[in-house]
């Protein structure tokens, strides 16, 4: 994730990656007016990339199961001996439809909640700049920080591990 100043200097960072292999769809753009995206040769990024929506919808998926289990166990626990299939069954699907409700409220919140990660770029792209994200592997990113040095040589570069809670600036 880097800032790039100016709409020529994008057009060249976003043409030297296709020229190295990345893929269109592996390279998101986020301006503060999206008519500025209009006509470049990547797509602007979606609620996915620009929200907590998925983080938020896995949190809420994880907090309705566990409510759903113990929504379960305390049914059986509390309707007495039912016997352990219908016991069983009934702790399943609690479960499932406190993943599903879960999960759903978790969309929910997380479509209208901005990625935190994009609140420090505010700022720069109010004044113009652009914001990119490109998706690759950690093995390909001194070669991606390369190319973005290239032509913007200013630009601090973000690598963010999406598998991981940790993030590094280079």
């Amino acid at each position: 994730m880097f800032l790039v100043p100016n709409q020529q200097q994008l057009s060249e960072v976003v043409a030297d990656f296709f020229s190295i292999g990345i893929e269109e769809g592996l390279v998101h753009l986020i301006a503060d007016d999206a008519s500025q995206l209009t006509g470049l040769p990547c797509r602007a990024a979606t609620d996915v990339e620009t929200t907590e929506f998925e983080n938020d919808m896995d949190w809420g998926m994880v907090a309705g199961g566990g409510f759903g289990l113990a929504a379960g166990l305390m049914a059986t626990t509390v309707l007495g001996p039912v016997g352990p299939l219908t016991g069983g069954g009934a702790v399943i699907v609690t479960s499932i439809l406190g993943i599903s409700l879960g999960g759903w409220l978790g969309k929910l919140v997380g479509e209208e909640t901005p990625l935190h990660l994009l609140a420090k770029y505010k700022h720069a792209l109010e004044q113009g700049c652009f914001l990119v994200m490109v998706d690759i592997p950690e093995e390909r990113s001194c070669e991606i920080h390369k190319v973005i040095r290239q032509h913007c040589p200013k630009a601090l570069v973000e690598i963010i591990h999406l598998h991981w809670d940790h993030q590094q600036a280079a």
